[in-house]
């Protein structure tokens, strides 16, 4: 319904930036759409990044203000746990755990629960960014690759059992 819409960018862009499908869905869609790779990649990784900047700088204070709410507290205090879940890793690894469990292009991983996890773990705003800028790369390359090896199967299987 979106893509009736909006032009095709936009939806690159507003996938990209949303929780759940991050470049994960901005990719595919962009390359399925056939919006040339360099442009796709264009809009998706700065999409996804900036997206997470309010989450890296507004994350705690909202939280302090959430945590009692009837409605909001039980989501804030699950993202709080998830977050949490990760300081063993967090503390060993520093940095490199958050860069790589940024770049895992897989459901609950990503740039946003890794903005809550530095935000969470107190990490310099310029660290946090960084680690979810390089791991946003990382991400859209696996994606990239994926959706490239999977268009090109696919196109490969049409062209042997197609007339």
């Amino acid at each position: 319904m979106l893509s009736r819409m909006l032009a095709p960018e936009a939806v690159v862009v507003l996938l990209s930036a949303a929780p759940i499908s991050e470049v994960r869905g901005g990719i595919p869609y962009g390359l399925l759409k056939e919006i040339p790779l360099w442009k796709t990649l264009a809009l998706a990784i700065p999409a996804n990044v900036l997206a997470v900047v309010p989450v890296i700088l507004l994350f705690n204070w909202v939280a302090e203000r959430l945590i009692d709410k009837p409605l909001l507290g039980g989501i804030v205090a699950h993202l709080l746990k998830k977050a949490r879940s990760k300081e063993e890793m967090v503390n060993k690894h520093g940095v490199w755990a958050v860069t790589l469990f940024v770049a895992i292009p897989l459901p609950v991983t990503g740039a946003w629960t890794g903005a809550v996890v530095a935000a969470v773990f107190g990490m310099n705003f310029w660290r946090a960014l960084g680690c979810m800028t390089v791991g946003v790369i990382i991400a859209s390359t696996i994606v990239t690759l994926l959706t490239c090896g999977g268009i090109g199967a696919y196109n490969s299987l049409a062209m042997a059992f197609l007339p």
